[in-house]
């Protein structure tokens, strides 16, 4: 049995070339432009009490780090300045928002709510926690 290798004439690539382009045309005429799901009312709400929730940690732990007490999770690198841990804080509001603007694209509407309570709900007992402890004579 012979393995000649097999030629391919101008004419059948030619024609090859045509049926891609008409393809390719073809389908991005049968796709409509379908308006994107956007963030609404309560995922805005959400985003903005887990940037209040922020801002409040980064007060209290100030004020916690002043009255002689320590932070638990941060490094001190970013504990001990107040324009990292805003910057920190920003970080997270800002992360949280492309991640809960990709899940709503993604049509997973209840998982950007949960991502976005989650975090609010994860911070704000801390904040308070660092407001109510009293000061350390270290």
């Amino acid at each position: 049995m012979d393995t000649a290798p097999m030629k391919i004439t101008n004419l059948q690539l030619g024609c090859l070339f045509a049926i891609l382009l008409f393809s390719l045309s073809s389908r991005a005429q049968m796709l409509p432009d379908s308006p994107k799901p956007q963030l609404d009312a309560s995922d805005w709400a959400l985003l903005a009490s887990d940037a209040g929730a922020r801002a409040l940690d980064t007060y209290s732990t100030r004020w916690a780090l002043k009255n002689g007490n320590r932070e638990m999770f941060l490094p001190g690198f970013v504990a001990n300045h107040t324009s990292m841990m805003v910057a920190f804080s920003g970080s997270m509001v800002t992360l949280n928002y492309f991640a809960a603007k990709r899940m709503v694209r993604h049509r997973h509407f209840i998982m950007a709510r949960i991502l976005l309570s989650a975090d609010s709900f994860e911070v704000y007992p801390w904040a308070i926690h660092n407001l109510m402890l009293p000061k350390c004579n270290r």
